[in-house]
């Protein structure tokens, strides 16, 4: 791992609190999930973070991922909210489980802040053939796309930018958006929950995490979730799949073996990070034009 990711133990030390949350949250109200991707394999092989990993990464069965949506107010009172697709101005799929005593902004083209992260995937039971999966997953991947055009921040520095650039084709796409902005987004949050719900089928022999695209299409076997085989996290008491082994080894082949060392890089961008505050992002390009002024 390279110098300059001094944040990434304090960063850590406040994902392990927040993962206590979650935990907690999860026990109280009788809600199924695993720990899933880097966060499973961090368990595994090293009982915690993997040394260079910057967030965590959760699957929940749909129904449980459901209920969890409707504690925002608990949620709320740990110091801690949830980011959405139908959240204004975010740009992915899944959920996140936030701080708010903190602040990441990732790429600067992408204006959106939130804070330490815990991403939360919902995973939807299926009896259909792969064929039928693969197009419900393009059906969803598009609406989630549209959704978030018209959830976007259009400003008039980026119709500039794409001007000075020549990248008509953009500044016409961003313009019909911007258009039907108001008309179409509350038409598009009601299409694509619908989607989403109807897409778990609540039986079958196939897991599918819809909003989990960072390996690719995946559909996992049933049997590796029915149930839990339990371990520690950094010192918490945690849930894996049952059959974590062939999930892990499904994903990463000998999971055992560290990669190479110049891969053990954090996967995420940090534009601009404050573990100390949460902040808008009025607050963050204020703070950032004082700090490039001096």
């Amino acid at each position: 791992m390279k110098e300059g990711h001094s944040y990434l133990k304090p960063m850590q030390k406040i994902l392990t609190e927040q993962l206590r949350v979650f935990v907690d949250l999860c026990e109280r109200h009788n809600l199924q999930y695993w720990l899933a991707g880097g966060t499973c394999l961090g368990a595994v092989r090293h009982k915690g973070f993997i040394p260079w990993d910057d967030d965590l990464d959760v699957y929940m069965p749909q129904k449980d991922y459901e209920k969890l949506l409707t504690l925002e107010e608990e949620i709320i009172s740990k110091r801690h909210y949830l980011v959405t697709y139908y959240t204004p101005g975010y740009y992915y799929r899944h959920t996140k489980l936030c701080s708010k005593d903190t602040t990441i902004w990732e790429r600067e083209q992408e204006p959106f802040v939130f804070g330490t992260f815990i991403d939360i995937f919902s995973l939807s039971r299926t009896n259909e053939d792969d064929k039928s999966i693969s197009d419900n997953i393009g059906r969803f991947a598009y609406s989630v796309y549209k959704f978030m055009q018209v959830n976007k921040h259009y400003t008039f520095s980026s119709f500039k930018e794409k001007l000075c650039k020549k990248d008509f084709a953009g500044f016409i796409r961003d313009m019909k958006w911007l258009i039907v902005k108001p008309v179409l987004r509350n038409v598009l949050k009601r299409t694509l929950i619908k989607e989403e719900t109807t897409l778990d089928k609540s039986k079958g022999d196939k897991m599918v995490p819809y909003t989990d695209f960072a390996y690719g299409l995946q559909i996992f076997p049933y049997k590796w979730f029915d149930g839990y085989e339990e371990t520690t996290f950094e010192g918490i008491p945690v849930r894996l799949p049952k059959y974590y082994d062939a999930y892990l080894r499904h994903l990463y082949g000998d999971y055992m073996q560290l990669p190479p060392l110049e891969a053990r890089e954090p996967r995420h961008d940090h534009y601009y990070i404050n573990l100390n505050e949460g902040l808008t992002i009025d607050e963050v390009r204020h703070r950032m034009s004082k700090e490039n002024k001096v």
